[in-house]
């Protein structure tokens, strides 16, 4: 499989790398895959590089670190909108049992509706 990148961009590439009769068994490898720089300096990339290799040794750290795991993911979902009932709300159009839904402006979507 190729992968591609734009210039100047860095990507974190998550690999699973063992299976057993279950499926995946949750050990991965990671990668970085660095575009040619092009409007960033060598130094500007670098610290792309740098971002990223964080990024890495989170996945490692949360491993051993429930906490930590925790924290970050409480506020992934936050800035998502995930797992928060406001963001997912509807309201019922009242006399239809229900069957019929007005969409607001927090009732998530796909595509157009």
């Amino acid at each position: 499989m190729k992968r591609y990148i734009q210039d100047d961009e860095v990507a974190l590439i998550l690999s699973p790398t063992s299976f057993d009769e279950n499926g995946w068994t949750g050990d991965l490898s990671t990668g970085l895959l660095v575009g040619e720089p092009k409007l960033m300096a060598i130094e500007e990339l670098g610290y792309l590089v740098h971002l990223a290799t964080l990024m890495g040794a989170f996945l490692k750290m949360a491993q051993d670190d429930e906490d930590l795991y925790t924290s970050v993911e409480d506020f992934r979902n936050d800035e998502m909108g995930l797992d928060n009932p406001i963001e997912n709300s509807y309201e019922e159009v009242e006399g239809t049992d229900g069957k019929v839904l007005k969409l607001t402006r927090f009732t998530k979507t796909l595509g157009n509706a």
